[in-house]
């Protein structure tokens, strides 16, 4: 059971262009930091201390992370955003998608 549940979180990687392979080499170079960051908003969203809003906004960058499009990083014990890596049609977008309600 807990393979199945692996191969989803894998296929997921792959699809967000986290994982790739080059021959027998796979290449991760963000997923460990990611489950860094999706461990402390697990941690998080259990003990209450964020909202629903802010878990959404957290999985958003990370996944935007996991696509290269921005740099996450620890300060304080904070996830902060650094270096966006976006065209502006796709900041336009993000910037839309983080304001609606």
């Amino acid at each position: 059971m807990k393979t199945k549940k692996s191969n989803k979180i894998i296929q997921w990687f792959i699809e967000e262009g986290a994982l790739t392979q080059e021959e027998n080499l796979y290449i991760a170079e963000r997923i460990f930091k990611a489950n860094s960051f999706i461990s402390w908003l697990k941690k998080n969203s259990l003990n209450k201390t964020l909202n629903e809003k802010e878990i959404e906004q957290s999985m958003l960058a990370i996944r935007m992370f996991l696509q290269n499009k921005i740099n996450l990083s620890w300060k304080n014990g904070i996830i902060n955003i650094s270096d966006i890596l976006l065209d502006e049609e796709e900041s336009t977008a993000y910037v839309g998608a983080s304001t609606m309600e």
